[in-house]
């Protein structure tokens, strides 16, 4: 099977289509929890190996994890009306930073009770009710749970996994288990010695490997390379201050992202911060002041219509600063059309035209699969009019883009499902896809 990949091209962004290299050996599902490796040659270390007949290997589903008797003090009330995961109490074990994990509770395992061990189990749509999708569950306020009251859970779940197939220089082929967890996930460590062929998705909601559990290792490249760097073009007034040692002012405007959803209080982990150490390390002559104006679950059309002299404004927030560069990063946005792009995003840069500031645009990362309307871990190419239209709108308004999204869907090249690098499993990248910003941000610079 031919694999494909998308080639970005110039600060358009637009999509090349070119054939990948093929793994040397391929890996492929021959039964419900069986791979298949070889046959093929590769090479390990200094010499080349050869899997002259196909080695099946077993791969473990996902575990079952079960909990007995986890207290909760002061049950919430159910609020339907709210989303998934703020509908009421997370299972603890599901909790990935604000959020939950999704599909991992085996609804039909949950008891509810009012003391540990055999004490009597309460009623579901009477007494509490469940978002079995969310693993969140509360109390209903005509039920006979009270406020403050203890109640005692009994439940199962199955956590995720990331698994390894390696060969080694004898050319011994076989599975690394990964860790088992919710929310974002490493591949397992693996000897020096060996090569990574493929990595293989675990959901703990699956009940069979498919062929798009399977990433193989295809490229140690973050992403395609764009053309040309454009920062001599379209940053002109920023690039001439770093070169002159001279002080640059950029203002980080986004949402919770840029506010560091997904790597919390460490700001060396922010992308915004990263570039800032970058930009110093890169031009040490230079005085880098790094601004951040970020609004967790906002909008831009949010900040900008939120009153003057609030926790929000963005004339004190973003235009006061005077920056050289403003970067705009919003997964928010990504509500709008192509058409609604060129409408909303041109009256943004009207007003920062207006103060002589320039602009990188930043492509967000990829959220869950079915916010973007896929069904799949492996995402090659973004499916978001939101990103085509900004895509489009960068290239005829001369707008340098950062284009991460290009990057987070080259992710499967390193056999690396992106939905592992979602710390919170919805849409707050860890520190490795804050780091995918940063490389893309980096990119529009010449080298010097």
């Amino acid at each position: 099977m031919t694999l494909w990949c998308i080639a970005i091209v110039g600060s358009l962004g637009a999509a090349e289509v070119s054939p990948a290299m093929e793994p040397s050996l391929p890996v492929r599902v021959v039964g419900a929890w069986e791979i298949a490796v070889g046959p093929g040659i590769i090479r390990v270390g200094e010499r080349d190996v050869s899997i002259a007949d196909p080695v099946q290997l077993a791969v473990d589903p996902p575990e079952t994890r079960l909990v007995r008797d986890e207290c909760y003090t002061d049950l919430p009330a159910f609020d339907s009306a709210a989303p998934g995961w703020r509908k009421g109490a997370r299972l603890r074990p599901l909790i990935t930073e604000e959020c939950s994990a999704t599909g991992l509770l085996d609804e039909a395992t949950l008891r509810i009770k009012t003391g540990p061990g055999a004490a009597p189990v309460l009623t579901r749509g009477v007494d509490y009710e469940l978002d079995p999708f969310w693993a969140t569950f509360g109390r209903l306020e005509s039920g006979n749970i009270a406020r403050r009251q203890a109640v005692f859970v009994d439940y199962a779940y199955r956590p995720n996994r990331l698994d390894s197939v390696i060969v080694n220089a004898a050319g011994i082929v076989t599975r690394v288990p990964g860790a088992a967890g919710v929310g974002a996930l490493r591949p397992p460590a693996v000897p020096d010695d060996a090569v990574v062929l493929a990595n293989v998705w675990v959901p703990g909601f699956t009940d069979a490997l498919t062929e798009d559990a399977v990433f193989p290792v295809l490229s140690d490249a973050p992403s395609p390379a764009p053309e040309a760097p454009v920062a001599d073009r379209l940053l002109p007034n920023m690039l001439r201050k770093l070169r002159a040692g001279e002080t640059v002012t950029i203002v980080a405007w986004g949402d919770s992202v840029t506010n560091g959803g997904g790597v919390g209080d460490d700001v060396n982990n922010w992308y915004q911060h990263q570039i800032a150490a970058r930009l110093q390390a890169r031009f040490p002559r230079a005085r880098i002041r790094m601004l951040t104006a970020a609004w967790g679950g906002a909008s831009s059309r949010l900040y900008l219509d939120a009153p003057p002299g609030g926790d929000h404004d963005f004339q004190r927030d973003v235009l006061d600063p005077k920056p050289d560069l403003v970067t705009i990063e919003f997964v928010n946005d990504a509500y709008l059309d192509e058409a609604g792009v060129q409408a909303h995003y041109g009256s943004i840069l009207d007003r920062l035209r207006g103060i002589d500031a320039e602009v990188v645009l930043f492509t967000p990362h990829l959220v869950r699969p079915d916010w973007m309307g896929v069904n799949t871990e492996n995402v090659r190419t973004d499916p978001r009019p939101y990103v085509t239209g900004l895509r489009r709108f960068a290239h005829e308004k001369n707008v340098a883009l950062a284009d991460t999204s290009a990057r987070w869907c080259a992710l499967w090249r390193q056999g690396i499902p992106y939905t592992t690098l979602l710390a919170n499993a919805i849409n707050h990248p860890d520190a490795r896809g804050m780091a995918l910003f940063s490389d893309a941000f980096m990119a529009l610079l010449p080298e010097e």
